[in-house]
């Protein structure tokens, strides 16, 4: 992969909207939403270009950056989990790692797992087939890179991958919580009932999926769990036929915070609860699935469960709660659907504006006076839970900071690129100023021959640092 350098690196990417002059505000702002758009693109790193004195922009001014990536080998392999990370590294920084004990809580990697070929499992004893020498050099190398990796995915909050792994994790009480928090939310929404399956019938998997959701800053604000269908085993035509559902365009969120603070409008968000759960199958989506792990209902049998309601991971899902989310704006709040973006939704009221952005269950909310945002709320209430998370200040992965008085909204990413960095293992590298090496030739000789470079390539994230670098490059 290659990026082209063209202008000055900066490490954080920002968007700034500038506002008219103050005059042009004073009084009850007349919004024109047919105006034509006009966008002036800065090409420095100044914070702000300032309008020219007599000019007034029909929209904010935009001033980025463009990111260039690291320039180096991605990590050949994803970081391991071990038990009780800090006491392992305090031991292998004082020598203790090279006893024939490991350090407490440290499962040992196994031959095979150094050469890249599988992952051992919870309850495998390392030792058994440990075929390196304590006191050796690549003996302390695995068990160092084992243990400075736990570390980071502690730090980090990595979120584990099964339900097994999270039960062997020190923050499992959390977790566990979160499970219990999400049963529970199913079962007040009615979303399956137990019966026989017949014969033949194509039954879904199900399976725990876990989220360590995040502020601007970086810090933990919640532990999320998911019950989710494993919908890949749907049969086309019998279990889902449509499955289209919109979500806003990132071009729109960002249209909808210009024109907020160009007219100083009020700014709150929410989220709605489970939102996939407030989606209704129809009599033609007969939907068999089995029970979450470890949680089965009681007096299961030889039951099943069959959904009443969409839930998270089925083909149709989406679709079916845009499908109510839309009755409930058009039919019950009075709004109407943007012709352009059809995950906005718009409601005027003589001077009167409310505009709301919907993601799949964020809803950003911009109206030009608070009580037509709290009279949504309300509203919305009536027909779906949700969180008031107030003025909007995190929004899928960017900060946004305002400043009113100035007229200035900041969007940030500088915690999604760190915490990509560190995914990646790219936070301690210096920039340079191409992203590869010059002299390196690629050819079919330096591709994987043996099983073991296979399975390291399997290993190697390409596709996950390039869908991280796509979102940057699209959000802001």
């Amino acid at each position: 992969m290659y990026w082209p350098v063209s202008r000055s690196v900066t490490v954080e990417r920002n968007v700034y909207f500038a506002p008219p002059s103050a005059s042009r505000f004073e009084g009850e702002p007349e919004i024109d939403l047919d105006a034509p758009a006009v966008f002036s693109t800065g090409k420095s790193n100044a914070d702000v270009v300032p309008p020219t004195a007599g000019h007034v922009p029909a929209v904010p001014i935009l001033q980025s950056a463009p990111p260039v990536p690291p320039s180096v080998d991605m990590p050949s392999e994803r970081p391991k989990r071990v038990r009780n990370p800090s006491r392992a590294v305090r031991d292998i920084l004082s020598g203790a790692a090279t006893d024939r004990n490991p350090p407490r809580g440290v499962q040992l990697p196994t031959k095979s797992v150094i050469e890249g070929e599988h992952l051992p499992s919870d309850d495998e004893r390392a030792e058994v087939e440990l075929n390196l020498t304590p006191g050796d050099d690549e003996y302390v190398a695995a068990l160092t890179e084992y243990a400075l990796a736990a570390v980071v995915s502690e730090a980090e909050a990595l979120e584990p991958r099964t339900l097994k792994e999270a039960r062997n994790r020190p923050d499992w009480p959390l977790w566990e919580k979160a499970i219990e928090e999400e049963l529970d939310t199913l079962k007040t929404a009615g979303t399956w009932v137990l019966e026989e399956a017949p014969a033949g019938a194509n039954i879904v998997g199900s399976k725990w999926v876990f989220k360590a959701k995040k502020d601007a800053s970086g810090n933990v604000v919640c532990y999320k769990a998911r019950l989710v269908a494993q919908g890949f085993s749907q049969v086309p035509g019998v279990d889902y036929f449509d499955t289209y559902a919109p979500v806003a365009k990132l071009p729109s969120i960002r249209t909808v915070l210009a024109i907020a603070n160009r007219h100083d409008m009020e700014l709150h968000q929410v989220d709605i609860k489970g939102a996939y759960l407030n989606g209704d199958l129809t009599d033609a989506e007969v939907i068999f699935m089995k029970p979450p792990p470890g949680y089965a209902p009681e007096g299961l049998g030889t039951r099943v469960l069959r959904l009443r309601r969409t839930l998270y991971g089925l083909k149709q899902s989406g679709r079916r709660w845009y499908q109510k989310l839309t009755t409930i704006f058009v039919d019950s709040l009075g709004f109407r659907r943007c012709e352009v973006d059809q995950a906005v939704f718009y409601r005027r009221r003589g001077k009167s504006l409310t505009i709301v952005v919907v993601h799949v269950d964020d809803c950003t909310i911009a109206a030009t006076a608070r009580v037509l945002i709290d009279e949504f709320k309300a509203k919305l209430r009536e027909h779906v839970e949700i969180t008031d998370l107030g003025e909007l200040h995190w929004l899928l992965g960017i900060e946004v900071q305002r400043n009113r008085p100035a007229r200035l909204l900041h969007l940030s990413q500088r915690s999604y690129i760190d915490a990509i960095l560190r995914r990646f293992g790219f936070e301690d590298l210096k920039p340079v100023s191409i992203p590869m090496d010059t002299q390196v030739t690629l050819s079919t000789a330096t591709s994987p021959a043996s099983t073991a470079d296979f399975a390291a390539m399997r290993n190697v994230p390409y596709r996950e640092a390039v869908g991280s670098l796509m979102y940057l490059a699209l959000a802001t």
